[in-house]
């Protein structure tokens, strides 16, 4: 079980130089409207510095007018790129040798591209849905409030087929583009033309909590970092709050994922989706295994080793043990399904196909914890309102 600390914010004090009197260089923050508007040298604009608890492929480091801020895998595979986050009303620094060729971005940024629906939680949740833009998809996006500013014509898609369409997003000249964890084709003619691409890859973090802690990152671009550390610290409670009350229960055996052409992809056990479970007070036959990714095996291996678990938490719209059967009739034999213990999340789906627990779930491990709690050890969180799953009807 990770451990659950406080969010670690630097809240630096303002300190006030009296007339003649020398000292210590003024902190303050910037201007109301996020942007400096009488520059000086010496006074630190960053009052709050966040740092990070989880999250290890990111970092924020501070200098007096600007941030720099790091991702060490932007893709997988991927070399470290880093950025420069201007306050807007400063002059360019003069930067080190090592970011020469760091793209410039002045923050707050004015409009967003977001590539990925994980960031989209992110934006509405610490206030700055205005300065959203663009989605790739706009079909996919699950969050009512964005849907409502893509039916007004404020949020405009540009990718089809998960390709990003260049052309389009240079017309737009977005502030920034958040990519989805891939490099795309058209990044480099984008940053080419003058639109920053910042590699977004929270899904590489290894826990639950490292990825909603990228919600900081989302706070530095968007001047909300006030917003952002009080958001993930609530997040960070609830984690806490939900793994206390299953702490000592003893781990429920649970079949995870679902058959995929002849495969079936289990999680080991310290990948966040095996985090989860375990965190929950589940337990399967990988959730020793070190690694953090998904591990495919055959049926036979499976079910085997899993299929007498009386809790299935499958990955497939499942919605009925005749509609399971109907995938597979060997599914008939795992005792989830004799004794009508399969659990599908999918409860939150938007209208065109939109799936919320890889929306707000991503950011909102909370959330998912407490469902898979209450599936597991439903006496230990009574009266839960399931909020991604729900049971397959009989």
């Amino acid at each position: 079980m990770p451990s659950v600390g406080r969010l670690a914010v630097v809240v630096v004090a303002a300190l006030v130089v009296l007339a003649g009197c020398g000292g210590a260089p003024p902190v303050a923050a910037p201007a109301a409207a996020g942007c400096i508007t009488t520059f000086d040298p010496q006074t630190d604009y960053f009052p709050v510095k966040a740092q990070f608890e989880h999250a290890t492929n990111v970092t924020l480091t501070y200098e007096r007018s600007y941030r720099v801020l790091t991702v060490k895998q932007p893709f997988p595979g991927g070399a470290p790129e880093s950025y420069v986050l201007l306050q807007c009303g400063a002059p360019r620094p003069q930067l080190p040798p090592e970011l020469a060729k760091a793209a410039v971005i002045e923050t707050p940024v004015r409009s967003i591209y977001s590539a990925s629906t994980t960031q989209l939680p992110m934006i509405t949740d610490i206030g700055a849905l205005d300065q959203l833009t663009g989605v790739a998809t706009p079909d996919y996006v699950s969050d009512a409030a964005v849907q409502a500013r893509i039916a007004a014509g404020a949020v405009r898609g540009f990718a089809t087929n998960g390709q990003t369409n260049g052309e389009s997003v240079l017309a737009a000249v977005p502030s920034v583009l958040l990519s989805q964890g891939t490099e795309d084709p058209a990044f480099p003619a984008l940053r080419a033309g003058g639109v920053p691409v910042i590699g977004w890859a929270e899904y590489l973090e290894t826990g639950p909590l490292g990825q909603a802690e990228w919600i900081k990152v989302m706070g530095a671009l968007t001047g909300h970092e006030v917003d952002a550390a009080r958001v993930y610290d609530d997040i960070a409670r609830r984690y806490a709050d939900v793994t206390g009350k299953v702490a000592g229960a003893a781990p429920v055996p649970v079949l995870l994922g679902s058959a995929y052409q002849g495969s079936w992809s289990v999680p080991a056990g310290a990948g966040t989706a095996g985090i989860l479970v375990m965190d929950a007070g589940g337990t399967w036959s990988q959730a020793a295994n070190p690694a953090t990714g998904l591990l495919p095996q055959d049926l036979e291996t499976v079910f085997a080793a899993d299929g007498q678990a009386g809790i299935w938490l499958t990955d497939g719209p499942l919605p009925t043990k005749a509609a399971a059967l109907a995938v597979d009739a060997r599914y008939g034999t795992l005792a989830a399904v004799r004794n009508g213990q399969v659990w599908t999340r999918d409860k939150r789906m938007s209208p065109t196909g939109g799936n919320d627990i890889f929306e707000r779930g991503v950011t909102h491990p909370d959330e998912v914890l407490a469902d898979l709690a209450a599936i597991l050890h439903p006496d230990r969180l009574p009266g839960h309102e399931f909020v991604y799953y729900r049971q397959a009807a009989a």
